[in-house]
């Protein structure tokens, strides 16, 4: 599978304005230059993994997110859900981030009951 860099430069692009984060800025914080960095959200160059993951991180988003559209339905179905999921978290406190981090373990583990109860409903 090819990577799809003019996608990919336009998922960055729209990321980055969301955040209200200046081109200039972002080029700064994955220590490229600006000219270079208008060619990746372009889709103009191609770029190496270190800078996927520098763009991710300055961006605060995962990979997977900058790659939504490289990925299968089931994938882009979780990136969606990963980014919104992002978005909401990214203005809480390292307190709440803990508590947030609990809730989801005792959530999962929640709905694999819930999951094995209706298997064993099926089977009955």
């Amino acid at each position: 599978m090819e990577i799809d860099y003019i996608a990919l430069g336009k998922r960055v692009k729209q990321i980055r304005k969301e955040k209200k984060i200046s081109q200039e800025w972002l080029a700064k914080q994955i220590k490229v230059s600006v000219p270079h960095m208008s060619n990746i959200e372009n889709g103009k160059t191609k770029f190496s993994l270190q800078v996927l993951i520098d763009l991710a991180d300055a961006l605060m988003v995962t990979p997977d997110v900058l790659l939504l559209e490289q990925v299968s339905v089931k994938g882009k179905a979780r990136g969606m859900v990963l980014e919104e999921i992002d978005r909401q978290l990214s203005d809480c406190t390292e307190a709440q981030m803990s508590m947030l981090e609990e809730m989801v373990r005792n959530t999962k583990k929640l709905l694999k009951q819930y999951d094995k109860r209706i298997n064993e409903m099926k089977k009955d």
